[in-house]
């Protein structure tokens, strides 16, 4: 059985990725950030380029995350990523 591609959100700024977001990875987690949102010393940068780009050329995100102009969006998920991130920075 094949598993259900998952649209990614930003971590920081809580909103799904969209094809042509300029978007960073970086080196300690593999994470994907918005240029605007990423919050790693330059050094930890690994990538950057459109969300789509970044997709496309890592088997691992591709395999995973669904890339779209209109992404599917979840009131709850939105809920829990933004008390993660809360939580985290107490």
């Amino acid at each position: 059985m094949e598993k259900e591609k998952i649209q990614p959100h930003c971590e920081v700024y809580l909103k799904p990725f969209k094809r042509n977001d300029k978007v960073h990875t970086d080196t300690l987690s593999n994470q994907i950030f918005h240029v605007k949102c990423f919050y790693f010393k330059p050094e930890f940068i690994k990538d950057t380029g459109t969300y789509e780009e970044i997709v496309n050329k890592y088997p691992r995100y591709k395999k995973v995350f669904i890339v779209s102009d209109k992404p599917a969006t979840s009131l709850a998920l939105r809920a829990t990523l933004r008390k993660n991130s809360i939580d985290r920075l107490k």
